[in-house]
């Protein structure tokens, strides 16, 4: 009764995918091409070299197994569809295990036998005549027979499980293991369009339904019996790298669930193997995880594969989950582990749906998969985390991450090659932990809105494709509308293929000053940052988190903070990132703090403590340049809770590497304030970036960063000024970029903050208090700004 019915919805299921995509049984698509969007973007195949010719457009295979034969022996055809990317293509190689090069093996092209010999795991396929042309769509057929090699380490690949009547087949082919047991194309950036499998396994018409069912990819829509066989057939329709494509054949209980998600129900689906205690327990706790499923979608866009469906079986052997695509693996133990299930679940958008292009950038998979299991705690009261629980997963997780500080979360090629130098490695704990941790901060930088946009971003414009570290750094600087490349160069160490790390070992140790100069105010600033032994970071960019308090312990008011280190300069962070402003930033609260602590949220891949001082920089309210008739005038105006010993004028042509250029000369002084000028009688062309170094009681502060060119380049100009009810800004931004337009008061306070993809912006000043006002405007990727003043008069 319940294969009748299994057969029945597999069916309805099958009609109403074939309505949404239009495919038929022997439809497939024509070829994705490498897009990995990307600076950097590898043009490399992947890490074995295999196919680099042609692209894999399509496979049907038709697999014969069965569990209870006692060699674990697999026979298969696979007839794999592919354009030529290269011109007179005479040979093709692919990626199978020498242990198939057998007297089974046989290799057609039209059905013509073709010629093969085996380097290693590397078949050379010579075909009979060759292929001419460029973007030919052609085809040849592999059929084999044999037994996989057994199970090394974490080389797991197919094997045999379970005993007498119980036995079943798995794979697990993460990392190189695809090849031990199906011939691939083992290569992320060259992903699998579209897949028809069909698979062949014995039938008994057993009363207790005690019979073999076949766990794959995809989307089942057939399962016909013949004579003491059952053919079950899947198809799917979504890109899929070659390590994700799964084969489980057992003795499985089904079940059936459905989670809308923006209009679509998408099947779900639950196989148990009949012999695994507490089948109860275990569906209970994946019932769990459709709602996390839901409220995935709505966090980073909709579940990928849901026209086909979710789910998770049975029986995983040698890792407690594989998040194979559309169907994740799981072991017995791991079924009701609501951790290890979220984790699986998050593959599907991050690793599944956008792969990572070589195993260097395998992050980019398990860093947001390890972060959903606290995220996913924190946002699905389903699952029924307590507040104290989602806090002691966030710190377990830093804990771990800062242990692991003498590997990067990016992998370099030396520890990359094979499944053993991967996960027998430090390696294969840093890409979860530290990687982890790397989301985490992205988070505690960007805010929630920000954040969820840029990780949507880049999973929806990749999706079906492979990435690089640039790849996510790339569509977080787009949200943000700043350059954070060097946050991802200090904390996960690169991108892409590559030799060495070129940061993302060690972490940062930071003291942070603080003070309240007067009621519910607050200024922070930078202290000192000292790394831990071992690290290659120079200086540690990114993100700092504070928790400012009215009391040491049971407090009534409280705010956490988040401001973005440049190594120098500061910005205001946690939702988006300002452009540097100074070496301060200050805060107006409801309250005045009385504590400061450093990161007990656990949200930062950094340790540190705060210092309370009597005194800080209060403010820096005006530095300006423009040109003049004899050169670039920069004025400073500043005022402080101590007195101001010098400031020296430091002068770049690029914006990174300044030089002094002399002594600014003190033009008066007014009580606390004081006033800076300088005549620069020979600037750079066409432009020329300006910064003040301000000596106070023995230390050292920086300003903002100004540049000044041609006014016909900048064209920032600011009118009517002065002005009464309206001000019009006008500056450069012939590419239409995102522009950040900032004001400020005299006393630093910013009083309006707006951006835009024009050229212009208005402002309404109509309720501004009479007096002076700053403007800076920022354009994305660069740290500097262009800046200007007006009055307002009533």
């Amino acid at each position: 009764m319940k294969g009748k019915l299994y057969l029945l919805m597999a069916l309805f299921f099958f009609c109403h995918t074939i309505q949404a995509q239009n495919f038929n049984r022997e439809t497939f698509h024509q070829g994705t091409q490498k897009d990995l969007n990307s600076p950097t973007a590898e043009n490399s195949t992947g890490y074995s070299g295999t196919g680099a010719n042609i692209n894999v457009v399509y496979h049907r295979i038709n697999w014969t197994v069965d569990p209870r034969t006692p060699t674990n022996i697999i026979t298969g055809t696979v007839v794999t569809y592919f354009k030529t990317i290269a011109a007179n293509v005479s040979s093709i190689t692919m990626d199978l295990h020498s242990n198939f090069n057998n007297g089974s093996l046989s290799i057609t092209y039209h059905g013509t036998p073709c010629t093969n010999s085996f380097t290693g795991k590397i078949v050379t396929i010579t075909l009979p005549s060759t292929i001419a042309a460029v973007n030919t769509l052609d085809s040849f057929v592999i059929n084999y027979s044999g037994v996989p090699p057994v199970a090394s380490g974490p080389a797991q690949g197919y094997q045999r499980s379970g005993t007498a009547p119980n036995q079943y087949t798995g794979s697990l082919a993460e990392s190189y293991e695809d090849r031990d047991w199906w011939p691939c194309k083992a290569d992320m950036q060259d992903k699998i369009d579209s897949m028809d499998i069909n698979v062949t396994v014995p039938w008994v018409n057993n009363a207790n339904g005690d019979t073999f069912w076949v766990a794959t990819n995809g989307l089942l829509y057939d399962s016909a019996i013949n004579a003491g066989t059952r053919t079950f057939k899947f198809k799917t329709r979504y890109p899929i790298a070659s390590y994700l494509v799964t084969l489980s054949v057992g003795k499985f209980t089904r079940y059936y669930r459905n989670v809308n998600i923006s209009g679509t129900n998408v099947p779900v689906v639950y196989y148990i193997l009949r012999n695994t205690a507490n089948h109860a327990t275990k569906t209970a706790a994946m019932d769990k995880i459709n709602v996390a499923l839901d409220t995935l979608s709505r966090k980073f866009g909709d579940y990928p594969f849901k026209l086909e469906k979710h789910g998770f079986y049975d029986g995983l052997v040698g890792a407690g989950g594989m998040e194979h695509q559309t169907f994740s693996a799981m072991a017995s133990g791991s079924m009701s582990n609501l951790g290890v299930l979220v984790h699986e679940l998050m593959h599907q958008w991050f690793g599944d749906n956008v792969t990572f292009a070589t195993w260097n950038d395998l992050w980019l998979a398990e860093g947001p998969a390890r972060y959903s299991e606290a995220l996913a705690a924190e946002l699905v009261p389903a699952l029924g985390y307590s507040a104290a629980s989602v806090h002691t997963i966030k710190s377990n997780l830093k804990t771990a991450a800062l242990g692991l500080s003498a590997q990067s979360a990016w992998i370099p090629n030396s520890s990359m090659g094979t499944s053993a130098l991967i996960w027998s490695s430090n390696y294969g704990s840093t890409v979860y932990e530290r990687g982890g941790m790397v989301i985490s901060m992205l988070r505690a930088l960007s805010g929630n809105a920000k954040f969820y946009e840029a990780m949507t971003n880049y999973q929806t414009a990749l999706a079906g494709k492979s990435a690089t570290t640039d790849s996510l750094k790339n569509h977080f600087n787009a949200v943000l509308g700043v350059d954070i490349s060097e946050f991802f160069k200090d904390y996960v160490g690169g991108s892409g293929s590559g030799a060495a790390a070129v940061g993302g070992v060690g972490n940062p140790i930071n003291v942070v000053n603080w003070n309240t100069p007067a009621t519910n105010k607050l200024i922070l600033q930078m202290g000192t940052q000292t790394k831990t032994a071992g690290n290659n970071v120079s200086y540690f960019n990114g993100p700092v988190v504070v928790h400012a308090t009215n009391a040491a312990t049971g407090w009534t008011s409280d705010t956490t903070i988040v401001f973005y280190d440049w190594g120098g300069l500061m910005s205001y962070a946690g939702n988006g990132v300002s452009v540097p402003v100074a070496n301060f930033v200050s805060y107006d609260l409801s309250f005045t703090p009385t504590h400061l602590f450093y990161d007990d949220s656990a949200r930062t891949l950094s340790t540190g403590s705060t210092n309370k001082l009597t005194t800080l920089v209060a403010d820096l309210s005006d530095f300006t340049a423009y040109r003049t008739a004899t050169g670039n005038q920069i004025n400073l105006s500043t005022t402080y809770n101590e007195p101001v010993e010098k400031v020296i004028l430091l002068k770049s042509a690029n914006g990174t590497d300044f030089s002094d250029i002399g002594l600014m000369n003190k033009t008066n002084t007014s009580g606390a304030k004081s006033n800076f000028q300088f005549n620069d009688v020979s600037p750079f062309s066409p432009v020329t970036f300006y910064r003040a170094k301000i000596y106070t009681a023995g230390r050292e502060e920086y300003s903002v960063i100004v540049k000044v060119q041609p006014s016909e380049n900048t064209g920032l100009a600011i009118s009517p000024n002065p002005a009464k009810d309206v001000v019009n800004i006008n500056f450069d931004n012939k590419e239409r970029a995102k522009a950040v337009i900032r004001v400020t008061g005299a006393d630093g306070k910013i009083v309006i903050e707006s951006s835009t993809n024009n050229n212009f912006i208005h402002f309404d000043v109509s309720s501004l208090p009479a007096g002076i006002y700053m403007v800076q405007v920022t354009r994305p990727g660069e740290l500097t700004t262009s800046a200007g003043k007006f009055l307002v008069q009533h």
